[in-house]
């Protein structure tokens, strides 16, 4: 991992992870596939609407813009609504925001949902995924930090300056020089 700047959307749906190196356009479409309509980033989980939101960048800052799917879209642990007299209200993203596409009002992180967050720094160095599925308590090392978690929840994110691990139950996805140990 690098202090550069690259703006991404990092995606975990069904076990697979994605990222959109979100700078090669100033507007992504993000939803399901249908007759006629193919967006940016195709998402598959029956969750999420076939226009379900937009990530768009304004002067060089990102926001995600919901398009009012039927299960809508929690926005870092909160559903976003619709603004006033029901229009669609910009949200600017800020690095580390998780977005949960599909997961109804709760933003619940399941096998039916997608996650995603927003990263601002370059990921040039490959995935790798650990298996967690039997572990309480886990400590993540980057370079000379650590971090450790008593029983996670899906969705968690540790972001070290060496490294970036997301913990999605029984596997957790690892860049960088991040490493976990767990018991």
């Amino acid at each position: 991992m690098n202090g550069k700047r690259g703006n991404n959307l990092v995606v975990i749906e069904n076990g697979r992870l994605d990222v959109y190196p979100l700078d090669n356009k100033l507007m992504w479409k993000i939803g399901r596939a249908a007759e006629g309509l193919r967006p940016d980033i195709l998402l598959h989980s029956s969750t999420v609407s076939r226009k379900h939101g937009t990530l768009m960048n304004q002067d060089g800052s990102w926001f995600y813009i919901d398009e009012n799917g039927k299960n809508g879209t929690a926005y870092n642990g909160k559903h976003i609504t619709k603004g006033i007299g029901g229009r669609h209200k910009p949200i600017m993203l800020e690095s580390g925001d998780v977005l949960i596409f599909g997961g109804g009002s709760e933003g619940a992180v399941n096998a039916r949902t997608v996650w995603s967050m927003y990263y601002e720094k370059l990921l040039e160095e490959p995935w790798r995924v650990e298996d967690t599925g039997s572990l309480k308590k886990l400590t993540f090392t980057a370079g000379k930090e650590s971090a450790e978690l008593d029983e996670p929840v899906m969705g968690t994110v540790v972001d070290l300056d060496e490294g970036l691990a997301v913990y999605m139950g029984d596997v957790t996805y690892l860049t960088g020089d991040m490493k976990v140990i767990g018991s």
